[in-house]
């Protein structure tokens, strides 16, 4: 059983990142609709990139978890810590500023080796099941809910408009580059 849970594993950090590419596309594919709000990317913010990445996990934790019949208790407190981990690791390497591929690979890197090494291990994970479930719910809710209403804070500020959430539909990009380049 751990050598099939190691190469779903494996196959998990594949499908985070097909899963990320689609979402910080998914805005523009339809046109700013809810579904694109809610689960896409709406502007360049750290949060809003981190965030392409934690549904996929959860996705695929879901797939793991009905592909192999696991021990339900412990894959669901091993699964729930390593997608925390992932947003802190990814909103950390972000915000100290690494960008591109390997702000997306290491985090999920981590998580799924997290993941795959808590629940192999022998540390009594049963007595989290309660605490995860709560902590899943607030996860849901948080990433439904940063989007439209965003804290002032650095890791939901877009770094190429200054602005947070949702961007106005008529925000004219090429003004935000003329100011930047004006203001250097």
């Amino acid at each position: 059983m751990n050598r099939k849970l190691c190469i779903l594993e494996l196959l998990g950090g594949a499908f985070v990142a097909a899963g990320a590419a689609f979402m910080r596309r998914l805005f523009a594919l339809n046109n700013g609709m809810l579904l694109g709000i809610l689960f896409g990317a709406v502007n360049g913010s750290d949060w809003e990139l981190t965030k392409t990445l934690l549904l996929p996990y959860l996705l695929w934790a879901l797939l793991e978890a009905l592909v192999l019949r696991l021990r339900f208790h412990r894959f669901t407190v091993a699964k729930t810590a390593a997608l925390y981990l992932l947003g802190v690791v990814s909103l950390l390497l972000r915000l100290g500023g690494a960008g591109g591929v390997w702000a997306d690979i290491l985090p999920v890197a981590t998580a799924l080796a997290a993941s795959y090494a808590l629940y192999c291990s022998p540390l009594p994970l049963r007595w989290l099941f309660a605490p995860s479930l709560v902590l899943l719910f607030l996860f849901v809710s948080l990433f439904v809910s940063l989007t439209p209403f965003p804290p002032r804070l650095a890791s939901f500020c877009d770094r190429a408009t200054g602005m947070y959430g949702l961007l106005p539909r008529c925000y004219d990009y090429g003004a935000s580059a003329l100011d930047t380049l004006n203001s250097l």
